[in-house]
């Protein structure tokens, strides 16, 4: 096979691969603006009112916070961030 009959077929290969994916995407641009034309959008959800629901209190309001809790998490931090920096 000569160089000129391969560079010859090569050349065709990629211009019917070229075409092949040029009229793909023109014929998916075309049929997406079709949908876009013809189909309806989804209609908005309206807004419903969604009863209340109560709001539960993180913090007991009969006793304070446990001072051995908050020894605890600053050791458990100060620990954290030691452990960080080496």
């Amino acid at each position: 096979m000569d160089i000129t009959e391969s560079l010859f077929q090569a050349m065709t290969l990629f211009g019917l691969g070229m075409t092949f994916v040029f009229s793909f995407l023109g014929l998916l641009m075309i049929a997406v603006k079709l949908m876009a034309k013809y189909i309806p959008a989804d209609a908005p959800v309206a807004n419903r009112r969604r009863p209340n629901k109560k709001v539960v209190d993180a913090t007991p309001s009969n006793s304070e916070i446990n001072p051995q809790l908050i020894a605890a998490i600053t050791s458990a931090v100060q620990q954290y961030r030691k452990a960080e920096t080496v």
